[in-house]
């Protein structure tokens, strides 16, 4: 997906007790933790961790909701090729759900994109996130079709999403 305005979204006050900061030295137990959460974002050590932030995380761009003193969600910017900037891993702790945390996370996160050199902004999911691509829909990602099946594949996502996403369907796939 591809982030398709100016800015983004304006970004309101989270609810107590949680709070949005950047990343600190320090994070990465509770940061490996909160991408470990489920398993479907792989499997997370310290190493693991350790090589993506040295290797593709643009300094100060990464992001996270807390609760207390616990990472409780969290995304940032990555530079994984000179052509674009990502969102990556963005996460929410399975028992924060539902609060609008990534939400937060992902503005923060697309407002520091924004404030770098200017490139397009993208963000890789799989189909069978729903939720998650809705919140991306609402925040100003639009399906980017670069392999020949994206286009049906966006086609059954926005059918399966129901009828307040047929728009997607002629104008941007």
């Amino acid at each position: 997906m591809r982030f398709a305005r100016n800015a983004p979204p304006p970004l309101e006050a989270l609810e107590t007790p949680y709070r949005l900061r950047r990343f600190r030295e320090g994070d990465e137990i509770g940061w490996a933790a909160l991408l470990n959460g489920r398993g479907e974002l792989g499997s997370w050590t310290h190493e693991r961790l350790g090589a993506e932030i040295s290797s593709f995380l643009v300094a100060d761009t990464q992001h996270f909701a807390l609760c207390d003193l616990e990472i409780v969600a969290g995304a940032g910017v990555y530079e994984r090729s000179s052509v674009c900037w990502e969102i990556g891993w963005v996460a929410t702790s399975p028992d924060h759900r539902g609060r609008g945390l990534a939400r937060h996370v992902c503005i923060a996160t697309v407002a520091a994109a924004l404030e770098l050199r200017s490139r397009p902004i993208v963000l890789f999911t799989d189909d069978f996130r729903t939720q998650a691509i809705k919140l991306y829909l609402r925040l100003g990602f639009l399906p980017d079709c670069h392999h020949h099946s994206h286009p049906g594949r966006w086609r059954i996502l926005f059918e399966q999403l129901g009828p307040e996403y047929a728009h997607y369907v002629g104008s941007n796939i």
